[in-house]
């Protein structure tokens, strides 16, 4: 099977994330399952108190398969308008550590909300604009006595408010990060998941309800499950697993009813109106390219065919990835390696009108859309900035500003 690659940063390093292929040998690769009857038990699970590290409130519980798993509904009480933007960014001079930041709309008034290092990936915003999802990792490496190398790190799952209030512990290990983090359109539940055994390959799909502190393990099938969506009413979560003929989109509904919907493809995501599914699949030669499907999976279009021109022996050329629909859902935001290097481009939901948005120095990436449609911020790494740093501009890319010289995975909230 051709094989398709994103190219993510963190640190500002670039990394190959495998995609739709049979290679176990990324970490971030697109996971995908086919329904089994491998579940496994929960004394497996329930230990994650003391044989994982956590100290978290809340009971573990293996779910039955029997809805309702979570409830339906979206939380309404925020009207899109924003003055905001989230970040992880090095703020401390000599220090390679990422924190949790929040900044003006204008780029003023850079400040720490988190002081824990946090996880190199995107915060997620809660669907009412006042809290943030996140990751952190502290530790290391460490030489014992005897001169062997030991690894020490503690990963934590928390959630906070925007003002930095209401620090909440969600789930913590010595075994395994946090990875495909989401929140349920009424903000009373938070899907992620996590490898118990400190195998990535054999992760499980946790969901988290914030009022009871419960942990409730929705898919335990020993694969790896990754790229959770809640649909926007709520009444489905899409998510991505792996199986022997390849990587797949599958979407889980309230009352426990699992359904293969997309085949060969990945990083699913909904359009505002819950009709539309943009998501990843394999073009020419293996490249990351951009499709588009009804929200039953159906009437899958290819969006983007186009490949960097720029090639790397052994790997499948980079093609387009990241879309992100406007409000309106009737274009898609999206970065392309069109021009040998990630750059910001806007597209109509049909794939016409292919525009590039921005002309990168070295790289341009991580576009989000405010509320309002009228703005997108972005990841750029140029000339005087620490690594990269956060920028703006208006929907047809005109206007460009740096909000800040650091900064990585902007988020705009309430």
């Amino acid at each position: 099977m051709l094989g398709i690659f994103v190219l993510s940063q963190c640190e500002g390093i670039d990394r190959r994330d495998s995609f739709l292929t049979g290679d176990n040998s990324s970490e971030d690769f697109l996971n995908e399952r086919e329904n089994s009857e491998d579940i496994l038990n929960i004394d497996d699970y329930s230990g994650m108190s003391s044989t994982d590290g956590s100290n978290a409130e809340g009971s573990w519980i293996l779910s039955d398969g029997i809805g309702p798993l979570w409830s339906i509904g979206r939380d309404a009480s925020w009207d899109g308008s924003y003055s905001t933007v989230a970040c992880i960014a090095r703020i401390t001079e000599n220090n390679a550590a990422w924190s949790l930041c929040t900044m003006d709309i204008n780029g003023k008034n850079m400040r720490t909300i988190v002081s824990s290092t946090v996880g190199c990936q995107k915060p997620v915003r809660s669907y009412s604009g006042t809290r943030l999802l996140f990751s952190t990792v502290t530790g290391g490496n460490y030489v014992g006595e005897d001169g062997s190398v030991h690894i020490d790190y503690q990963y934590g799952l928390y959630f906070v408010n925007m003002d930095g209030s209401g620090l909440t512990l969600i789930d913590q290990s010595k075994e395994s990060s946090f990875r495909s983090l989401d929140w349920s359109p009424d903000d009373q539940h938070i899907v992620y998941t996590k490898s118990p055994s400190g195998d990535w390959t054999k992760n499980v799909l946790v969901l988290y309800n914030i009022e009871d502190k419960s942990h409730t393990i929705l898919l335990t099938e020993g694969g790896v499950i990754s790229n959770m969506k809640f649909s926007p009413d709520g009444s489905l979560l899409l998510y991505c697993s792996r199986s022997e003929d390849g990587h797949h989109i599958y979407a889980l509904d309230v009352n426990g009813t699992n359904k293969l919907l997309i085949r060969n493809a990945s990083c699913p995501e909904w359009s505002y109106q819950g009709d539309k599914i943009a998501y990843l699949s394999a073009g020419e030669e293996g490249s990351s390219q951009i499709f588009v499907a009804d929200a039953d999976g159906n009437n899958s279009k290819m969006l983007t065919k186009t490949i960097s021109p720029v090639r790397y022996p052994g790997w499948p050329p980079y093609g387009n990835s990241d879309p992100q629909w406007t409000p309106d859902g009737e274009k898609i935001v999206y970065t392309s390696w069109e021009n040998g290097r990630n750059e910001v481009f806007i597209m109509n939901v049909d794939g016409s009108k292919q525009t590039r948005l921005t002309k990168a120095e070295f790289r341009d990436d991580y576009p989000a859309v405010t509320p309002d449609g009228k703005y997108i911020l972005f990841s750029s790494r140029r000339s005087g900035m620490m690594d990269t740093g956060i920028c703006i501009m208006n929907l047809d890319g005109k206007g460009e500003k740096v909000l800040s010289n650091t900064g990585i995975h902007p988020v705009v909230c309430r």
